[in-house]
């Protein structure tokens, strides 16, 4: 999550069960914010003890669908009911719609991925958590504050879509007790084995005094950090690109309107440190871009990154070296903004992506993707790994062997969940539709 964070810490391997405050202290956002998982993590693992990994109580009415029953299909689309549904514990709320309408899908009639396929397919459910800042929900924050007040809180909102999975004719048909598993070996077989990253700061082989430290040794930044290194193009070495940020990619600015390479900002940002200058990277998002990079594709779509060429701050207009080359930021209803990252560029494309080697950030930081064993790694695109970084240390804060030497940890977001939903075959000119769900175990 792209929020302005000190830190995430919250850990299921440490079986906290609460966060108790002592007085006189100082409150911190990430102690507050281990809160709020402790107990979502509870409540949810509670749920999927209770309900199995997908589940949805049937509606009281015998004859209705019930939550996320797939119904009404005419080779072109289809209606999913309203109702409720539970996918790894997480709840799922739809109010009825059909597949070209849905609200997080954001599909595009023109696409062959989108559309419907003319053989057997499955339809099922990808669900995950979106950060929602006052950026894309203004009402988050209070107006009493006065005009651009600062935005104090941020929000998280369960996504939902409901995806195609085309399947071959003749091939195997799952039912109820066998979709679940056979839909996540299907989709876990193009992303694993996950890529993996250490994180260190460089420091000398020898032991030195600290009067005697070359000043390349250690986190040299002047504040406390928050880093993220983000897949910004998918696949194996080679194909795949990344990005950082040292602010956790929080550094958006609203967009107004575009005008070729032009962009017109609610407001170039608060200072020098939370704004855009000349030289900076960028990209354009708005909602539509943030729901359709979650996707089960190795080769998802993604954005061009774009470099400030100039800067009119009387304007708020930045000049940016491309034109933009899709909609992005075209439409204010979808809320577009740019996101600025530290990183460089080079005509748009990010970093490439080196395994088996230490890749220098910035200010003594650095990182390494691991390398694969048997099997070339994959790397999903919006992937992500949080590095907090602290002065008074003068390094990382990152997960370390006996021996001291940093471990390799697979992404920290974004994690995403999935239940089948129903089983199509076109058929020709008629259909066959099977039920996948799986109900509420008291109620079977």
């Amino acid at each position: 999550m792209h929020g302005d964070f000190s830190r995430v810490i919250f850990d299921p391997a440490r079986r906290f069960s609460s966060v108790l405050s002592q007085q006189g202290r100082v409150q911190l956002d990430a102690e507050i914010n281990e809160q709020t998982a402790i107990l979502l993590h509870y409540m949810r693992t509670l749920a999927a003890d209770l309900l199995g990994p997908a589940a949805y109580p049937p509606d009281k009415d015998e004859d209705a669908l019930g939550g996320f029953g797939v119904d009404g299909f005419d080779g072109d689309t289809f209606s999913v009911a309203p109702g409720r549904m539970y996918v790894d514990g997480i709840l799922c709320e739809c109010d009825g719609t059909d597949y070209w309408d849905q609200p997080d899908g954001h599909l595009e009639s023109d696409r062959e991925d989108d559309r419907l396929p003319s053989g057997p397919f499955l339809v099922y459910l990808r669900v995950w958590e979106r950060l929602i800042t006052a950026v894309e929900a203004p009402w988050i924050r209070e107006v009493a504050l006065g005009p651009g007040g600062p935005d104090t809180t941020a929000r998280t909102r369960v996504v939902w879509q409901v995806c195609l999975l085309p399947l071959e004719p003749g091939s195997f048909r799952p039912d109820m007790r066998s979709a679940a598993g056979f839909l996540r070996e299907r989709l876990r077989g193009d992303f694993e084995p996950r890529g993996l990253l250490a994180a260190r700061t460089r420091h000398p082989d020898e032991d030195l005094t600290p009067s005697e430290l070359p000043p390349s040794s250690g986190y040299r930044g002047p504040e406390n950090q928050l880093y993220r290194v983000e897949v910004h193009q998918g696949g194996r070495e080679g194909t795949a690109t990344f990005k950082w940020s040292r602010e956790n990619g929080s550094v958006v600015l609203p967009v107004r309107k575009i005008d070729g390479a032009t962009v017109e900002l609610e407001t170039l940002g608060r200072d020098d440190k939370l704004g855009v200058d000349i030289g900076d990277v960028v990209e354009i998002v708005d909602d539509a871009t943030v729901c359709r990079a979650a996707s089960d594709r190795p080769d998802a779509r993604y954005g061009r990154l774009y470099t400030v060429r100039q800067v009119d701050y009387a304007g708020s207009r930045v000049e940016l070296d491309a034109e933009p080359a899709d909609d992005a930021g075209g439409r204010r209803s979808l809320h577009p903004f740019l996101r600025r990252w530290d990183s460089e560029c080079d005509e748009g494309t990010a970093l490439p992506v080196r395994e088996d080697a230490w890749l220098p950030l910035e200010d003594g930081i650095e990182i390494r993707f691991s390398p694969h064993d048997e099997w070339p790694r994959v790397y999903r695109r919006g992937d992500y790994w949080l590095i907090p970084a602290r002065v008074l240390t003068g390094d990382v804060e990152w997960p370390r062997s006996r021996e001291g030497e940093p471990l390799r940890r697979r992404p920290h977001g974004v994690h995403y969940h999935y239940a089948p939903l129903a089983y199509i075959d076109p058929h020709g000119g008629d259909f066959e539709l099977v039920d996948l769900r799986v109900p509420f175990p008291h109620r079977r």
